[in-house]
């Protein structure tokens, strides 16, 4: 059970409200994780707009960029034992048409012996692997090879998604954010 008390979206203030009509246009739903960081309404927003800038608007305009980005969360769910953001973000990487053979070889540690990733997804999620384990700053080789695959902007990119799912893996975890049902989780809309 969470720590803290969720803010359902029928029993919020205009703030909130508005704030819960753009979850559901990104998500078609108000996860438990937007409920509990609805306490602070201007800290879901600023969750909100990287993710639509960053991922949500490349999901038909550069489909592998965006698996290459649910990668990236993937393994940083997965160093930090989120199961909260596992749970949604392993089942929305399938529906981007990442393989389970693929999601297995992010999540582990031999993830870059894997025929199943290739180059660039390798560097990515090596990178979010130094990013996580706070490694980064002194990994020039994996510094290296996001140069080689990426251009500064996806650097940045990639790194802001480290950055944010470290941050909702912590929130989650120390606030025991329910997990949802299957059928209750997020989904990418239609734009």
């Amino acid at each position: 059970m969470a720590r803290v008390r969720m803010i359902p979206p029928d029993t919020t203030d205009a703030e909130t409200r508005n704030v819960y009509d753009a979850v559901i246009k990104q998500w078609g739903r108000v996860s438990n994780f937007s409920q509990v960081l609805a306490h602070q309404p201007a800290a879901l927003v600023g969750w909100l707009l990287p993710n639509e800038s960053i991922r949500l608007k490349n999901v038909k305009s550069d489909p592998d960029y965006v698996k290459i980005q649910q990668l990236v969360i993937i393994k940083t769910s997965a160093l930090n034992r989120s199961a909260y953001c596992m749970s949604h973000n392993v089942p929305l990487g399938k529906k981007l048409g990442l393989s389970e053979e693929q999601i297995a070889a992010a999540q582990g540690d031999d993830y870059m012996n894997s025929p199943h990733l290739d180059e660039r997804q390798k560097a990515a999620v090596r990178w979010a692997d130094a990013v996580t384990k706070m490694t980064a700053r002194d990994d020039e080789a994996a510094f290296a090879a996001m140069k080689k695959h990426f251009n500064e902007k996806q650097i940045v990119e990639l790194t802001i998604f480290c950055g944010m799912w470290n941050y909702s893996n912590r929130l989650c975890e120390a606030l025991h954010v329910d997990l949802e049902r299957p059928d209750k989780r997020i989904e990418f809309q239609d734009k």
